[in-house]
């Protein structure tokens, strides 16, 4: 059996309708329990907050409420959340005598490895495609390093079109496709952008995203799109440094009436990345990658690349990467059997991107992982003091 894979033989017997319980219901659980919920038979979700309401029509329980169930039933547990959430819910399972990778593990492993092994279907968990450098803000500690780019521009349409598909020849499914940048409303063909993603390729979407810093109001053209395409808008509320609150409420009430589904995200502190400043080194940068905590990777001109920044510093800021820093899906399709296409994909998504077992931005950016501790005020503007 690969390395890469880790499940245990009896996770092969899920199989539709089978029971499972999601753990976690932040904006990841959130989007993903609908498409896990048309898959298999879910009796509750657990959560380590203190809940009331329901979630998509289920109860919500605490861990130590739901773990009688679990032992009884020997029910698997999928946790959907961030990777530094994941670290935490890890350690109370395995204090209760639960065994990761055996009795439970993240949504993203499930998604790829249970889907490769047990179905031959490649299956994602979440992917970022950035369409823009431009924004409305030019934050000092952005970790797309937008207000250090030496030029700001739009992906254009055409090659956004050739990167979707190349990405969807290979892939069956993913559970979140996410469009960033930059500030995506203010790209020039936001409209064809979501009109050409949603009309070719949703049914192989669980859910669509854009994230947005809340200062650009839509066109009604882009609205209606997004509530065709039951788009999630995720609103990065930097309004701690930057005074746009009734922008902000504008777009909500926009939102609304449109009857489009949206999350404000208060964001009070960012980690800072250091990059493009100098000032990071690190003695094992392939331990910092996997520790950064990054929960999605990023697709460009059909190349994955396993985190945002490391296109953006290629990209926006002409960053020197090394070519295996990125993987090249085209080719990838051409030379391998479905199967072992997919395990390459697989195994570069769960960190085994090249030889060096890192990408050479790992050595210059401090990540948002635990091993940084360096905490700024988040949407502090280049030219003003934190």
């Amino acid at each position: 059996m690969e390395k890469i894979f880790k499940l245990t033989d009896d996770w092969g017997e899920l199989i539709e309708h089978s029971i499972i319980v999601p753990f976690g219901i932040g904006r990841i659980g959130r989007r993903v329990i609908p498409a896990l919920m048309e898959q298999f038979d879910i009796p509750f979700l657990i959560d380590n907050g203190c809940h009331k309401e329901k979630v998509c029509g289920l109860e919500v329980l605490n861990l130590e409420q739901a773990a009688g169930y679990l032992r009884e039933k020997h029910v698997k547990v999928i946790v959907t959340t961030v990777f530094y959430s994941y670290e935490k819910i890890r350690k109370n399972l395995e204090t209760l005598g639960f065994i990761e990778n055996k009795d439970f593990c993240i949504l993203e492993r499930f998604a790829e490895e249970w889907n490769l092994r047990w179905r031959n279907k490649c299956v994602l968990s979440k992917i970022d495609t950035v369409i823009t450098s431009r924004c409305t803000l030019k934050c000092k500690h952005c970790n797309m390093f937008i207000g250090h780019a030496p030029k700001q521009f739009d992906i254009e349409l055409n090659r956004l079109r050739n990167n979707f598909d190349i990405f969807f020849e290979s892939v069956d499914y993913v559970y979140e496709y996410t469009l960033l940048g930059g500030e995506p409303f203010i790209h020039k063909n936001i409209a064809e952008i979501v009109s050409y993603l949603g009309d070719r390729y949703s049914e192989k979407i669980g859910r669509i995203n854009i994230i947005t810093n809340g200062t650009v109001v839509p066109e009604d053209e882009v609205l209606a799109l997004l509530e065709k395409f039951h788009v999630t808008v995720h609103i990065s509320d930097y309004t701690c440094s930057v005074d746009y609150k009734k922008k902000l409420e504008r777009l909500q009430k926009s939102l609304l009436m449109h009857n489009i589904e949206y999350y404000v995200i208060p964001n009070n502190t960012w980690k800072d990345v250091v990059y493009p400043r100098d000032g990071y080194q690190t003695d094992n940068p392939k331990k910092h990658m996997l520790l950064c905590g990054h929960s999605t990777h990023s697709v460009a001109d059909g190349r994955l690349y396993w985190c945002d920044p490391a296109f953006a510093a290629e990209c926006f800021m002409g960053f020197t990467a090394k070519e295996d820093d990125s993987f090249d899906m085209a080719t990838n399709k051409k030379s391998y059997s479905k199967y072992e296409a997919t395990l390459n994909i697989i195994k570069y998504l769960l960190g085994d991107v090249n030889e060096r077992g890192y990408m050479k931005i790992c050595e210059k950016c401090a990540g948002v992982g635990s091993d940084n501790d360096r905490i700024v005020q988040a949407g502090i503007q280049i030219g003003r003091e934190e």
